[in-house]
């Protein structure tokens, strides 16, 4: 098995399964299967709005991870090994609120709608 799929996250809006190029993925019996073993290339991943399905890492022969994989598969504070990028916070990063923005462009004190 190369995904993990989150029933209660999934919204079946079936973008993995159209997105995968080798059609490893499959939704049946409201469920996110996968019906051949994909290719690991993560589009699936990344493109779920809901953050419900995970590529999992390739395991050897024996089932064991790799060591440095095996390192940050430890429970996190919610009980769950992975979080993914995405809900680790806002894809800009710093707390400045004027960041970007400069004196023409907007501000707290600028009322766009009522210009005069």
């Amino acid at each position: 098995m190369n995904i993990r799929w989150v029933d209660e996250w999934c919204k079946r809006c079936n973008i993995c399964v159209e997105i995968c190029p080798k059609d490893s993925l499959v939704l049946t019996h409201d469920a996110i299967i996968e019906a051949t073993d994909c290719i690991r290339c993560g589009l699936c991943e990344r493109y779920c709005p809901d953050l419900a399905i995970e590529v999992l890492p390739k395991r050897d022969a024996d089932g064991k991870l790799p060591l440095a994989v095996a390192a940050q598969e430890t429970p996190g504070h919610n009980g769950h090994a992975h979080v993914p990028d995405a809900a680790l916070g806002p894809a800009v990063a710093g707390t400045d609120p004027s960041r970007g923005l400069t004196n023409s462009d907007s501000g707290p004190t600028t009322d766009r709608d009522n210009e005069a």
